[in-house]
């Protein structure tokens, strides 16, 4: 029982902790940091709720560093769920992978086994948007200049694109930038996915690449294989050009 009890928390920590810098530390618990505090997230992905639910506990400096105070705990079967439901018509189930945009005033929260992306005010916890992008959300990677969202719907094998509005909290799902890894050709024609060289391109991680401005996502895909794609520029207007690099052989396509 205890030797089950470890694995997953290890798990959870590994998967689902982020820690917020100073400048944005003005949870509940604390509206006036000090210019030292920050916050650990971490997301414990047990259901919560018939329909899916979870935990996200919000660790704040003092109680890891010197063992005072406890974290703050939110259940994610309740405001989220309802939150997703107002506005999907359909529950949140398994949180996966929780990231801040750049300026750290939103977390975003992808559920892995429902296909949701939860928008957080990081402040006050509150969920100010929910988005289904359809089979299933692996991860979802903010861009630096917080105009979009790249999500990875793995058993989708879909790169997904969210327009973002932070100030406003708005948030939208744009349908015409979406990639299919599956149908999709590289620059020199070859199709994207094939038995011999790419046979599964489910993507995992949609890095976003900060050196180029925000112009070029770098998913991970279950095969061992690291893409590059223009998310701002090319999605539109040609989403057959993909630039592919296999981590296991060095070929690029």
């Amino acid at each position: 029982m205890s030797v089950t009890r470890t694995v997953r928390v290890v798990l959870v920590l590994l998967l689902t902790v982020f820690v917020l810098p100073p400048a944005v530390n003005m949870g509940a618990q604390d509206a006036s940091p000090t210019a030292d505090a920050f916050e650990v997230w971490v997301i414990d992905q047990s259901d919560t709720t018939p329909e899916g639910g979870g935990t996200l506990y919000i660790y704040p400096e003092p109680a890891l560093t010197e063992g005072v105070g406890t974290p703050e705990v939110i259940d994610l079967g309740d405001a989220v769920a309802d939150r997703c439901f107002e506005q999907t018509a359909s529950y949140p189930s398994r949180p996966h992978m929780i990231l801040f945009n750049e300026s750290h005033s939103h977390a975003i929260l992808s559920f892995v086994a429902s296909g949701h992306v939860a928008f957080f005010d990081a402040a006050t916890r509150e969920p100010v948007a929910c988005i289904d992008v359809g089979e299933q959300a692996h991860a979802a990677f903010p861009a630096p200049d917080e105009t979009y969202v790249v999500v990875a719907n793995q058993n989708g094998k879909l790169l997904q694109r969210i327009s973002t509005e932070y100030r406003a909290n708005t948030f939208v799902l744009d349908d015409a930038a979406t990639v299919d890894l599956a149908s999709c050709t590289t620059p020199s024609g070859v199709a994207c996915e094939g038995p011999e060289l790419r046979p599964d391109n489910a993507p995992i991680c949609p890095i976003v690449d900060t050196a180029r401005a925000s112009t070029h996502s770098s998913p991970s895909v279950v095969a061992g294989f690291l893409c590059s794609i223009p998310p701002q520029h090319l999605w539109r207007s040609s989403p057959n050009m993909m630039r592919q690099r296999s981590t296991q052989t060095g070929v690029a396509d």
